[in-house]
């Protein structure tokens, strides 16, 4: 097993950006997974955020759009210690609509 640094955009989301009327139509974000291949640390990293928008997620009650469509931006292997390190890391970089 390997470890992963996997970007991911998402869109479709229409979610309160604090401190502003405006909302957020999309975001970034990164995970950091352990799997046996690329295509399953894809798909593990999708899930990850996905779980966050579905119902009961972090995201889902204040989402007023869609569960978010992703895209993979970027993959990429990691050494053992940052995945080690990195694994719980999360968050997002929302951008505002027009």
């Amino acid at each position: 097993m390997s470890y992963f640094k996997i970007m991911l955009s998402g869109t479709g989301i229409s979610f309160p950006f604090e401190g502003s009327t405006a909302l957020a139509i999309g975001f970034f974000t990164t995970r950091f997974v352990k799997a046996a291949t690329r295509s399953e640390a894809q798909e593990l990293a999708k899930e990850m955020v996905l779980d966050e928008w579905r119902q009961g997620g972090i995201y889902a009650a204040e989402n007023r759009g869609k569960i978010p469509s992703l895209v993979i931006e970027s993959v990429s292997s990691t050494g053992t210690l940052t995945g080690m390190f990195k694994h719980k890391v999360a968050g997002y970089t929302f951008y505002l609509g027009d």
